[in-house]
């Protein structure tokens, strides 16, 4: 990984690792100590979408004029970019799922 690279948008890329962080954490934590399978999914889920933020930051100025987002910005193959959304999203939506089915 090139600093060149790490340094474009770092704060973007700090602020989506740390917000999944804090949300993925505690609840794969929840979900590994009572085992709770939704938590767990949906912890999962969190901590791809840090990671998934981390290499293709959203810089907040960029998405709200609308302007697509640089290749130069991106750490990581476009598929594995690819893969860890459909990850992310399979995670989370199962998750959400799961706690939704075991609340009733």
């Amino acid at each position: 990984m090139s600093t060149a690279k790490l340094k474009r948008a770092l704060g973007s890329r700090l602020f989506w690792l740390g917000f999944g962080l804090l949300l993925g954490l505690p609840q794969l934590a929840d979900g590994l100590r009572y085992g709770l399978n939704g938590e767990l999914f949906f912890g999962v889920g969190m901590l791809l979408l840090g990671v998934r933020g981390f290499l293709r930051p959203v810089v907040p100025g960029r998405a709200l004029r609308m302007k697509a987002d640089s290749q130069a910005d991106t750490i990581g193959s476009p598929m594995l970019i690819g893969a860890l959304s459909l990850a992310m999203a399979a995670f989370l939506v199962t998750g959400l799922i799961l706690k939704f089915l075991s609340q009733n």
